[in-house]
């Protein structure tokens, strides 16, 4: 499998047909997917293994290329992570997002001869969903917000919510409510904060 045929599997309309169907020739291409698969979350929240998981995010996430790869990779540094219990015994994997960005920037590096279309956009755009995904939007920035921008927002929350309807369902009204309000939040924040950047630009061109 190549990087390309990969892309273009992750457009189709139900990727993880696809993936499954070449799964040995999809971890040969990512070998970080392949300790995924049968990795026990221990989490009432994830009912399925890391691997299973991540391809139902994978399909739930709109069809948008940078979103599925974005998806994809969102949880692969669990294999690698530091997995730890809360107090009630629900079991977690201790800042899985740092791994899981740079298993992506790694695997961008190393395939970015194949991939046709700017490397540079890629790993800057994914990477934020991917470091990203799992945070409250209320703990975010002014300047982390001003670099996201209100479509970039609206992209990570749709990698949340499809991150959710991946997990177990008796969960997904109460936090998608929660999720629209740190999306309300956090558009309306930035917003200001772009405005107010804007004003100081005008200001300072006409001082």
């Amino acid at each position: 499998m190549t990087t390309l045929e990969l892309f273009n599997m992750l457009i189709e309309d139900k990727p993880s047909d696809f993936l499954r169907e070449r799964e040995e020739e999809l971890f040969a291409l990512i070998p970080e997917l392949r300790s995924c698969k049968g990795r026990n979350q221990n989490n009432i929240w994830h009912p399925y293994d890391v691997y299973e998981h991540i391809l139902r995010v994978v399909d739930n996430v709109d069809n948008n290329l940078l979103l599925r790869i974005a998806a994809l990779f969102h949880d692969i540094g669990k294999q690698e992570s530091n997995y730890a219990e809360h107090e009630d015994g629900q079991g977690y994997f201790e800042k899985h997002w740092d791994l899981s960005r740079e298993i992506f920037i790694n695997f961008i590096s190393k395939h970015k001869d194949d991939i046709q279309m700017s490397v540079d956009k890629l790993c800057y755009y994914v990477s934020y969903l991917i470091y990203y995904h799992d945070i409250n939007l209320d703990k975010l920035d002014d300047k982390t917000l001003f670099l996201f921008g209100e479509d970039g927002i609206k992209q990570l929350i749709e990698l949340k919510r499809a991150d959710l309807c991946a997990q177990n369902p008796m969960f997904y009204d109460e936090t998608m409510e929660k999720y629209k309000q740190q999306e309300e939040n956090a558009t309306a924040r930035c917003r200001k904060i772009i405005s107010n950047n804007e004003r100081k630009y005008l200001n300072a061109n006409n001082s």
